[in-house]
């Protein structure tokens, strides 16, 4: 999956979701519809919609260092920078 979730946020621009995020959404939010474009929808507009921090939730707090991360409802995606100045990637899909 090539998608990129574009957002109206200073810092990040755009959210490309690694192949180990895609995973793990389907795995963690299942899409009603069949096939990998289904589940690149939902998880690109999941994305979109999510509230991006440089808190994560309370449940999601380890000793790894992240600097962002996009939260929608009970999923969240740390997110690394790129090389792209406003591109990060979401690195995995988290829930509690």
């Amino acid at each position: 999956m090539q998608r990129i979730a574009h957002l109206d946020h200073p810092e990040v621009r755009e959210i490309v979701p690694s192949h180990h995020c895609v995973v793990r959404f389907r795995q963690r939010r299942p899409v009603g519809e069949r096939g990998g474009s289904a589940v690149a929808d939902a998880l690109i507009h999941t994305l979109e919609e999510a509230h991006v921090s440089r808190w994560p939730p309370a449940w999601a707090v380890s000793d790894r260092h992240t600097a962002m991360w996009a939260v929608s409802g009970k999923l969240a995606f740390p997110l690394e920078r790129t090389d792209r100045p406003g591109r990060w990637l979401a690195t995995t899909c988290l829930a509690p």
